[in-house]
């Protein structure tokens, strides 16, 4: 009679808890058709998925390896874990954090994708080999890919045959820093003179300013490991006296303090830096906003 109990309730228990039951281990799996909120510092956005139409514009590339098996991977300092896809040939090149790795890749319609003669150099990484361990084994699990957009910033979905993401991807793109700007405000105050100008070239690192008086060549800097992150180095002036040298020294001293840069929309972007508040919280503080330099269309033009 006792045993008969003991076995009614262990049948009840198990009923009671489905998950145990049928020894499933719980997911979080989102529902694809409710947008996940995120909040990046004070801004909220949403996870939007994005549909592969194009392997060149969304693939090609270089993309940092921001979580293996949902835990972030944090490189040796100086180090990077990338992946770069070359669509034209279909190779793939990258680093571990600890050694180079490349091979072949084939990406299908339906966007699965399977890796081909993957070759990884031998050099001894330390503490750090585990994430080299953890991604080439990721690697072997990935099935299919999967492109999600988070305001400005897109991010590649490596899953397996379960539909896990084993391997997130962030793309590093600065893009919309690119071209000529004019200085809208400096720490807050606005800009009288539009003669002041920047102009951006992230290809090739570099940034020109004109004050109207002087040149000023410089050289960005741009971390890879952090979301748009950039800086504005070895700032050089022609040193000229000029009537506006205190704005254009405010300018000068605001960029180089300059830790990382956002989009505030179509026309608008922001230079910003962190710094501690009376609570001795760390927030975001605008440094200097540039203004998209819209170029007049000539009504002669066809």
């Amino acid at each position: 009679m006792i045993r008969k109990i003991t076995i009614f309730a262990l049948l009840f228990a198990l009923l009671s808890c489905p998950d145990l039951a049928f020894g499933k281990k719980k997911k979080d799996n989102k529902d694809k058709n409710v947008p996940t909120p995120i909040f990046i510092g004070n801004d909220r956005f949403e996870e939007v998925d994005l549909a592969i139409t194009n392997e060149m514009e969304q693939i090609n590339g270089e993309w940092n390896v921001v979580e293996i098996n949902d835990e972030p991977v944090v490189p040796e300092a100086g180090s990077r874990v990338y992946l770069n896809f070359d669509v034209t040939s279909h190779f793939l090149y990258g680093n571990t954090g600890t050694n180079a790795i490349n091979g072949t890749y084939k990406l299908n319609k339906d966007n699965k994708i399977s890796f081909d003669d993957m070759l990884v150099t031998r050099k001894s990484g330390g503490y750090f080999q585990h994430i080299e361990r953890d991604l080439l084994k990721a690697l072997d699990d990935v099935t299919s890919v999967a492109l999600v957009k988070v305001g400005d910033t897109e991010y590649m979905e490596m899953k397996n045959r379960r539909r896990d993401v084993v391997i997130k991807l962030r793309r590093q793109n600065l893009d919309f820093m690119n071209g000529p700007w004019l200085v809208k405000t400096i720490n807050g105050e606005n800009v009288i003179d539009r003669d002041i100008k920047l102009v951006n070239d992230i290809d090739m690192l570099t940034v020109n300013i004109t004050s109207g008086c002087n040149i000023i060549n410089g050289v960005i800097t741009i971390d890879p490991n952090k979301e748009f992150a950039i800086e504005y180095e070895d700032l050089k002036s022609s040193h000229r006296q000029c009537p506006n040298i205190d704005t254009e020294t405010r300018l000068l001293i605001a960029m180089e303090e300059a830790q990382f840069c956002r989009k505030r929309n179509d026309y608008e972007v922001e230079l910003l830096t962190t710094e501690r508040d009376e609570m001795g919280k760390s927030v975001n503080k605008t440094l200097v906003v540039l203004e998209k330099v819209r170029l007049e269309k000539n009504p002669n033009d066809f």
